[in-house]
């Protein structure tokens, strides 16, 4: 009997032991989340332009130009999204003077719009580099109604477009005016200078992602 009750009486105590939360337990960590950062925003990519120059920027298709500010730019239709349009100076022979800015599905090759219906061998093909960006350069002169053509334009693809600047330059002879009318013939442009206004927006071509 006695042992009986020790047992019973050491067994309540166990019991009252467990009972007891430990001082030394080691206490649980908490995970902390570190605080929220705001989410970064990308700068807005700069499109290097001479000075006085306008700049031009498609974020839908993700590109930009800047063209000389007394260019008149309007929009286009269907494929030509753009003209930029250059005032004519009536002392010269200059009858138009444009860049149309024109966006097609990424063919193989990348090709202007102006070149369609010639052979590719008949657009004088160059493949060259402007601001970092891969263009094929093709140009086409010709002769009509009593006028000359000549244009050059850029073309370059990425993310299944292909952005084409093509400018064109008609002309006329000064020969062919009545001297009575014009004692003073116009002066005649040399297209090569005026093409250098084209090459230099295809230095200004930026993809702005």
């Amino acid at each position: 009997m006695v042992r009986l009750v020790t047992f019973v009486l050491i067994l309540g105590l166990a019991s009252a032991a467990c009972a007891i939360p430990s001082t030394m337990s080691p206490e649980v960590a908490t995970s902390v989340p570190p605080p929220t950062q705001p989410s970064a925003v990308p700068p807005e990519v700069a499109i290097a332009a001479p000075e006085g120059w306008s700049i031009y920027r498609n974020e839908e298709l993700e590109f930009g130009f800047a063209y000389p500010a007394a260019g008149a730019l309007t929009s286009g239709e269907g494929q030509t999204l753009a003209t930029i349009a250059f005032p004519v100076d009536p002392s010269a022979n200059v009858v138009e003077e444009t860049v149309s800015l024109s966006v097609t599905g990424a063919s193989q090759p990348c090709a202007s719009p102006l070149g369609e219906g010639f052979a590719p061998e008949e657009l004088a093909p160059e493949d060259v580099e402007r601001n970092g960006v891969p263009f094929l350069r093709q140009t086409r002169s010709g002769v009509a109604a009593g006028t000359s053509s000549i244009w050059v334009a850029y073309s370059t693809a990425r993310d299944g477009s292909c952005v084409s600047l093509g400018y064109v330059l008609r002309t006329f002879d000064p020969a062919n005016l009545d001297p009575t009318r014009f004692p003073t013939p116009p002066a005649t442009v040399d297209w090569r200078g005026k093409v250098q206004d084209l090459e230099a927006m295809v230095s200004t071509f930026t993809w702005l992602q």
